[in-house]
């Protein structure tokens, strides 16, 4: 019999886990305390070369294959992060262009989009989410955070 397996030992254990000071990065879903490190990934954000940042509704979307993780936002607004989401690039960047929720904050929405492995979209997302604070949040997926690099500075 180990330590944990003690009634009184896991308690104190949960109880100690469960406490506000102490480091989250250590906790896990699948046990009380983890050894794992956030993962941190390298990305490459699109942006013309000469143009800068792409315009949502002018954009090419047949020239877009990628698929990975997006940020939508409106230039020089306040809380300009409108939406922030992952899947096939093309595909959810036309359904944005289509819904009204999206529209009605104009059509000088910028875009920007990273590839991503599949199995790190949801926590790149949860990522994005935590750092910008979208004005149009669908679902945020409790996946495991994946920090990624920042696109620069979107206003």
């Amino acid at each position: 019999m180990s330590l944990a397996d003690s009634p009184r030992i896991y308690s104190a254990l949960q109880l100690f886990a469960s406490s506000p000071k102490v480091n989250r990065r250590y906790q896990s879903q699948s046990g009380i305390f983890s050894s794992q490190k956030p993962l941190k990934l390298s990305v490459k954000w699109a942006k013309y070369k000469k143009q800068g940042w792409c315009r949502l509704n002018t954009l090419n979307l047949e020239q877009v294959k990628a698929s990975g993780n997006y940020i939508v936002w409106k230039p020089q607004n306040k809380n300009n992060v409108i939406r922030i989401g992952h899947g096939r690039i093309a595909d959810e960047l036309q359904s944005l262009r289509n819904s009204s929720l999206i529209s009605r904050f104009g059509e000088d929405l910028l875009v920007t989009w990273a590839s991503v492995q599949e199995q790190y979209r949801e926590g790149v997302e949860r990522y994005l989410y935590e750092q910008y604070s979208p004005v149009s949040v669908e679902k945020v997926a409790n996946a495991r955070l994946v920090h990624v690099n920042m696109p620069g500075k979107i206003k």
